[in-house]
């Protein structure tokens, strides 16, 4: 396996996107783990998922699971083409409640569920109206999505409950030691960002001297520590700046940065633009807060 990996990292709490390998010839190069949810749709055709050292042959009407900071990847069967549909959440874009589902499914279940006939169309017509939704932005998308959402996890989660276990086909595979460590401190940093992240306090965490995890960390990610962790947080703050109205002071602190000041410099330097004008540009696709979550 190459030990490259990427990490994904998308400034919304929600994200639907439709992909056709008959019309487009775009793969997936190397792993790659974001800190988001993810359901897998296949609509046509036969695909291969690779899942934490596993192989899984996926087919038609199947669903795959893939918990957050999970490495994976998928590619096409020599020969094959297939359509997928590819939903990604944050656990806080469900109410409370629903958070449960989100833990049996995603942590408790096997990642490839198959759905059967009976419930195939229910299934696709649930997606169907999310990616309809997502495209269109229409009025109280993200309530309305969240409901969806919630549809979709309840009869996923009533598939599983009903079929005990996955029928898909897994192969073992392993990862090389290097990307392991990075998966894991990849995955610490996600979780994390909002407090104390340096060379040196992972160097604790992990029990790896600075040298060795700096080194391995640009080698395997492509970015040094210090950007990951900015980048990080300031996608965490385009989130808050376009899903919320806390104040600049308020979302400096949330995401681990000491001051407003340091927030505003990190955050003009990789975008090209400050906090407030960002939010400013942005406030016309503004997904709707809803007050009663």
């Amino acid at each position: 396996m190459n030990n490259k990996f990427s990490v994904s990292l998308r400034n919304q709490s929600f994200y639907i996107d439709y992909f056709d390998s008959w019309k487009s010839n775009k793969i997936m190069k190397t792993y790659h783990l974001h800190q988001d949810y993810e359901i897998f749709y296949l609509l046509e055709g036969e695909c291969v998922y690779l899942i934490n050292g596993k192989t899984w042959y996926v087919e038609k009407d199947q669903l795959v699971l893939i918990s957050k900071n999970v490495m994976h990847k998928t590619r096409k069967v020599k020969g094959k083409n297939y359509a997928r549909m590819v939903i990604n959440f944050r656990e806080d874009f469900l109410p409370e409640a629903e958070q449960e589902l989100v833990h049996k499914l995603f942590h408790c279940s096997p990642p490839v569920v198959p759905i059967p006939v009976a419930k195939q169309s229910g299934i696709n017509r649930i997606i169907q109206n999310l990616y309809f939704e997502y495209q269109n932005k229409e009025n109280y998308l993200n309530l309305y999505g969240r409901t969806l959402l919630t549809q979709l996890l309840i009869e996923s989660l009533r598939i599983v409950e009903e079929k005990g276990e996955s029928s898909g086909g897994k192969v073992n595979l392993t990862y090389g030691k290097g990307s392991q460590d990075i998966s894991e401190i990849v995955t610490y940093i996600n979780n994390s960002f909002s407090s104390d992240v340096s060379l040196s306090s992972l160097s604790r965490q992990f029990h790896r001297n600075e040298q060795y995890i700096s080194r391995l960390f640009k080698q395997v990610t492509g970015c040094n520590i210090v950007d990951y962790v900015n980048a990080v947080r300031i996608n965490e703050a385009k989130r808050l700046l376009l899903e919320t109205d806390m104040k600049i002071y308020q979302i400096a602190h949330r995401i681990g940065y000491s001051n407003p000041v340091h927030l505003w410099r990190v955050f003009t330097r990789i975008t090209g633009t400050s906090p407030n004008q960002y939010r400013e540009d942005h406030s016309n696709i503004e997904a709707e807060t809803d007050d009663s979550r």
